[in-house]
């Protein structure tokens, strides 16, 4: 019932996109284009700052010939259903998490397993090399096209019961995740109990009890009030999941080859943009969080030691055979 509920919404977007854009090469080089992007956090955001400087861009350096509307807040859907209305045409790009999109790709899964990367640094040594070309490429085996990778930040967990600091800490408590076998697993490895829900009803699952915390970065933990009703904060790094922005293939291949090198040009000139601002706004909000009096605890290497020996097994249980080659790659790339 929720894949043909899934199946209509996206249907109905594509038919409503052709008739209002009008875009494609069906009119030759010069035709207008105009296209919608899709994306779950605030128009705040420092990602959403990044979109909008992508469209932005992409509009100037067409004078206006290929517009790019950008639509935030979860306005057209929850990540998971923005990739879906992708698949089918009826939206044209969004910006999503890997936890969202790992379905969407075979070896996604490669590229955000727990306590995999030393630091952004080790990131993008492996995003921005074959690694990420090659994992962006199986998008396209799904009808989908990856444009750019974009800062993640590192996830954390925050709750509102206690501080953590060992995976007996953990022991009990329900975590909101995004709807992500990776994730579920990782709460079941550390003795929490996984709780699926959208991004954007994060908030008032934890301000009703529903769960206990979720995990994230600290400038969402800021910028999307969490700290209000989850005070305690604790930095294990456990994830870098990448984000990214993602076209559908059926629209994408209907755009010009000289406007899709501009458009990813342009993408890429945004995410180099936001990893800059992204460090700054991650400062920026660790110390509003500490003005709030929120506490923040930082893991002793001992601690978290025991968090990364606790999730071992998941690297053999939920990678094939060819996903293990690609982590085994990625951790060659550590410096």
């Amino acid at each position: 019932m929720q894949k043909k509920r899934f199946l209509f919404i996206a249907l109905a977007l594509l038919i409503a996109s052709l008739v209002y854009a009008g875009g494609g090469s069906e009119g030759g080089a010069e035709s207008k284009m105009v296209f919608r992007l899709a994306n779950s956090h605030n128009p705040e955001h420092v990602t959403s700052q990044a979109c909008q400087r992508f469209a932005d861009s992409v509009k100037q350096k067409t004078n206006g010939r290929i517009e790019i509307q950008t639509f935030f807040a979860s306005q057209l859907g929850d990540e998971r259903s923005t990739v879906l209305q992708c698949q089918l045409g009826g939206l044209d790009f969004t910006r999503v998490s890997s936890g969202a999109s790992a379905e969407f790709a075979p070896l996604m899964n490669a590229l955000q397993m727990p306590y995999e990367y030393e630091n952004t640094d080790h990131l993008f040594r492996v995003l921005d090399g074959e690694i990420g070309k090659a994992v962006f490429e199986t998008f396209k085996q799904n009808n989908l096209v990856g444009i750019v990778y974009i800062h993640p930040g590192s996830r954390n967990f925050f709750n509102s019961k206690r501080e953590i600091r060992t995976p007996a800490d953990m022991k009990g408590l329900k975590i909101r995740v995004s709807e992500s076998q990776v994730m579920i697993e990782l709460m079941k490895a550390l003795g929490a109990i996984a709780v699926p829900l959208p991004f954007n009803d994060t908030y008032s699952a934890v301000q009703t009890g529903v769960c206990d915390g979720a995990e994230n970065n600290m400038t969402s933990y800021i910028e999307m009030s969490f700290d209000e009703v989850a005070k305690y904060w604790t930095y294990d790094n456990h994830s870098f999941m990448p984000d990214m922005l993602l076209a559908s293939k059926i629209v994408w291949d209907k755009i010009p080859s000289a406007d899709q090198a501009l458009i990813l040009e342009c993408a890429e000139e945004a995410s180099k943009w936001h990893r800059n601002e992204w460090e700054a706004s991650e400062a920026k909000n660790a110390k509003i969080a500490l003005d709030r009096g929120r506490i923040l605890t930082t893991l002793k290497p001992e601690e978290l030691a025991q968090f990364q020996k606790a999730v071992e097994p998941m690297y053999k249980t939920l990678l094939n055979s060819e996903q293990q080659a690609i982590v085994k790659q990625v951790q060659a790339l550590a410096k």
